[in-house]
This record gives C-alpha cells, sequence and structure tokens, in this order.
C-alpha cells in the first residue's frame, strides 16, 4: 500500500471514530428562524432573482412564488402565465441570506418537505458570504432533490473535489434514504478537519481534511450564508415534461444553527 493510501484510510478511521455526533455538547444554539410572522423577514432574506446558472435561471422576485403561510416557508414553481416581466417558461422562488445572516464553523439545521414533479430540484445550501478569488470555491449542499426520487444528496464541492484529478480522493457527496412526501431534518457541520452531513439525525457521510491537498478544504476559512431555492428544469435535473403536476412546493418549517461553545 503506497503512503498516500495509507494516509487517506488513516484520516478516514480517525474520522470515524472521533465522529461528528448530533447535538454534541460542544454546540450551542445561536440563531432560529421559525417563519412565526406574517412576511419573509427581509433583515434575514433577501428574494433571488433571475440569474445565469442553471439553480436560478427561472428565478423571479415575484412576491406570490416566496412567502410565509402557517409558520412556514412556501417557496413555488409555476408555469409562467406572463403576468410579469419573466419571459422564462417557468417561475420559481427563492430567498438567501446572502449578506445579511452569516455563520462560521456551525452546524446548520432545516426542517423541509416538498412535492415531487418531474424536473424539479428543491435546495437548501450553504455559500462563503465573500467573494473568493479563483480558483477557490466552497459549497455545501446540505439537501438536493431531483424528480420523484426517494432519496436526497448532500455534497461538498471545493476547487480540489470539482477539478483535480488524484486517485486518493475521499468521497464528497452521498445520497441517503428520505421520509416521501414528508418532513425530513437535514443537518451538516462545518469542523476544521470535517464536514459531516445528516439526516433525521442520523450520520450519512464525513468529508475529512486530507493534509497537504491544495484547495481541498476551504470551509472552515469563510462565514457561509444559506440559500433556499426551488427550481424546475437543468442539465441535472432534467426536462420538466409534465407540467400539469405543477406548481412544485418547497416548505421550511425551521432552520437552526449552532456554533461551538
Amino acid at each position: 500500500m503506497r503512503k498516500s493510501q495509507f494516509a487517506l484510510l488513516l484520516s478516514l478511521a480517525l474520522m470515524l471514530l472521533s465522529g461528528c455526533a448530533a447535538h454534541r455538547s460542544e454546540w450551542k444554539q445561536v440563531w432560529k428562524e421559525d417563519f412565526k410572522g406574517t412576511q419573509i423577514d427581509e433583515s434575514v432574506w433577501s428574494r433571488i432573482g433571475r440569474g445565469g446558472s442553471d439553480w436560478n435561471d427561472m428565478m423571479s422576485l415575484r412576491p406570490d412564488l416566496a412567502y410565509v403561510e402557517d409558520g412556514q416557508l412556501v417557496l413555488l414553481g409555476k408555469v409562467n402565465d406572463h403576468s410579469g416581466t419573466e419571459t422564462t417558461p417557468f417561475v420559481t422562488g427563492g430567498i438567501w441570506s446572502h449578506h445579511k445572516k452569516s455563520f462560521r464553523m456551525a452546524r446548520v439545521e432545516i426542517r423541509a418537505r416538498f412535492n415531487h414533479v418531474q424536473g424539479f430540484w428543491p435546495a437548501l445550501w450553504l455559500m462563503p458570504d465573500v467573494s473568493l478569488p479563483a480558483p477557490n470555491y466552497a459549497e455545501i449542499d446540505i439537501m438536493e432533490h431531483l424528480n420523484s426520487e426517494t432519496i436526497a444528496y448532500q455534497t461538498v464541492h471545493s476547487h480540489y473535489s470539482l477539478h483535480i484529478e488524484d486517485d486518493n480522493k475521499p468521497k464528497h457527496s452521498v445520497s441517503s434514504d428520505i421520509k416521501v412526501n414528508d418532513w425530513n431534518t437535514y443537518a451538516a457541520e462545518i469542523h476544521n478537519d470535517s464536514i459531516c452531513f445528516f439526516i433525521n439525525g442520523k450520520k450519512t457521510m464525513t468529508y475529512p481534511r486530507i493534509a497537504d491537498k491544495e484547495y481541498q478544504f476551504p470551509w472552515p476559512d469563510y462565514p457561509f450564508y444559506i440559500i433556499l431555492s426551488n427550481q424546475l428544469g437543468g442539465q441535472w435535473v432534467g426536462p420538466v415534461s409534465e407540467p400539469g403536476q405543477l406548481p412544485s412546493e418547497l416548505r421550511v418549517d425551521w432552520i437552526k444553527v449552532y456554533e461551538k461553545r
């Protein structure tokens, strides 16, 4: 066995032994969003406008696509009725805490529910609240779902995981079973030595820091903001082949954020 392979296996074993246990005593809750008001709290959240990426090219600022109802955030995706200025075939809602609320070295938990629509791609994720010079990149996908699958995806992205060839790369994405058409709680923890994911309190993956790998583990270096997005269509999820299934709906019951004591 090569030394690099042994070092990787040893690092992974240490991660599994130390673990990232849910609600460890070192975590203290520092913020909660429970959407108990009648409107989206604009001191924390902004609606997401249309962009040029797959995840936001159907986004609209229309208030009927992102609103609070019965103590829950509701994000919808609809066929475009052309009541506004949008020219896209569909319109979707999303909000983010960009430049308003961010956290560093945190555990983020989100309780959410969504329906199943062909071409629907709901996502709960984190991005750095700073501009990173190329080729730096850091993204944490707490939950992504596609179409009518019975699993959710959880992923870390960096320049290393996306673009650098390395036979010893640790696994950076996992898919796990969820309660279909029901509430599930998704979580991610940012540690100095690992990123850990959970669904409904069960650990699904630990992504370790590997020594001497450039761009491999950028997450502890930055504060992260939260993105909650409803998207229709795209290269990964595929087309919206049955528009009669719309509207797509992503509901968020609450968000809890913990930081180390």
